[in-house]
């Protein structure tokens, strides 16, 4: 899917950036709850120093271009608008900010969360992962250009998954695949670099979310741009 990534890695997030400014970049991962997004310019050949909320490494190629033109040109008014509707639609990732569910929704109309997480820690995990599950909260009305199917919040050991996947039209292997992905984050944690950055895909996600006996054809079904098209199309 090209309109976003919702796991993309730090690394590809910098390469992104530096093809796009022009300009050598060192990104540091935060879980800032007050500034999301800051920018000091490098000096006689030094990287530029970008700290951005976590938040970013789920940010479409819109919105990595508006960051990119934000970077080189400062204050750009049509950028801006595209960062503020960004982070807007991600507030409730910033920690402190997040409300914290009042009841877990996991029956849907057409999936139910609960017997698909149970399956697959049976399956999968030997029934290890203790994290709860539940559909999110709609989002709000306006024009949507990306979605993001899934998230787990370490810190209330909750996975979410996008409502918008409980559709008849959505097969029931990418809807286990998106709950997969999701549950191998509560198994593996969130990881550091040596330099203390936060590594959300290590190599061992990697290798197990590539074992997993859908990986293929739910990736073939998320790259289809007519899928994502429907899925924005949906209404409450």
């Amino acid at each position: 899917m090209q309109l976003e990534f919702p796991w993309r890695d730090e690394t590809a997030l910098v390469h992104d950036l530096e093809r796009r400014t022009g300009e050598p970049l060192e990104i540091t991962m935060t879980d800032n709850t007050s500034t999301v997004m800051t920018y000091r310019p490098g000096r006689a050949g030094q990287p530029g120093k970008l700290r951005l909320h976590h938040m970013f490494l789920t940010a479409s190629p819109r919105v990595v271009d508006a960051l990119a033109k934000w970077i080189s040109r400062g204050q750009c008014r049509r950028s801006g608008r595209v960062l503020d509707a960004f982070i807007e639609d991600n507030h409730h990732l910033i920690r402190g900010r997040r409300p914290r569910p009042r009841r877990l929704r996991t029956r849907g109309a057409h999936f139910d969360l609960g017997e698909v997480l149970d399956e697959l820690n049976c399956r999968h995990f030997d029934g290890r992962v203790a994290a709860k599950i539940s559909w999110g909260r709609m989002p709000s009305c306006r024009r949507r250009r990306s979605i993001r199917f899934g998230s787990f919040s370490e810190e209330d050991n909750l996975i979410r998954i996008h409502p918008f996947l409980d559709a008849a039209f959505v097969p029931e292997y990418f809807v286990r695949y998106i709950v997969f992905h999701e549950m191998l984050h509560a198994d593996l944690g969130v990881g550091k670099t040596t330099s203390g950055r936060r590594r959300v895909h290590c190599a061992e996600f990697r290798r197990r979310e590539r074992a997993y006996p859908d990986y293929a054809r739910a990736l073939a079904w998320q790259d289809n741009h007519g899928n994502l098209a429907r899925l924005l199309r949906r209404r409450r």
